[in-house]
């Protein structure tokens, strides 16, 4: 029984999202950095955009993984930027959780880009798709792929979109 409940959990969050949104602005804020700056998508490379939480198991997955694509492919190639929104609590106290693990990521020596959004601005524009959310946006502002959820079998699509948004921009391999 236990079986079934997890496959038919992990089917209700892996499902792609069709969005109404298909192009995202220069312009569009994807939330704020360390210093309450506003956050943009690259308009000379692919950005890859991944809407997280830190209580999430699969977030925790996938984090690993875009990083490990951010190290091997460089600033210079490709810009991953994942949101941390839906945090619990009050805002000074996920303001406080987002530092913190910030903190955590910058003693790694991790490369993503972290910002974060309580308020879920953008990600509320995807109609709360699940988490982990991840988008694919070409350089010239078109969201070529979408995906709720993650697991193993949701890698491979996703790091294909992430091949094919980069062939159009260069001929680097992942």
């Amino acid at each position: 029984m236990k079986r079934y409940l997890m496959l038919l959990f992990v089917l209700c969050f892996t499902a792609s999202v069709n969005a109404n949104i298909t192009h995202f602005g220069a312009d569009q804020v994807i939330g704020q950095n360390k210093l309450g700056e506003p956050v943009f998508r690259s308009t000379t490379t692919p950005t890859i955009v991944t809407f997280w939480a830190s209580w999430c198991v699969y977030c925790k997955q996938l984090l690993p993984l875009l990083e490990g694509l951010q190290r091997k492919l460089t600033n210079e190639r490709i810009r991953v930027i994942v949101v941390n929104t839906k945090e619990e609590g009050k805002l000074g106290q996920t303001r406080r959780t987002y530092k913190k693990l910030l903190r955590q990521f910058e003693q790694r020596g991790m490369q993503v880009e972290f910002v974060f959004d309580k308020k879920g601005v953008l990600y509320k524009k995807f109609k709360k798709p699940g988490l982990p959310f991840t988008m694919v946006i070409e350089k010239n502002g078109q969201i070529s792929y979408t995906q709720a959820g993650f697991s193993e079998r949701l890698a491979q699509p996703m790091l294909d979109a992430i091949q094919q948004a980069l062939d159009k921009n260069t001929p680097d391999k992942i």
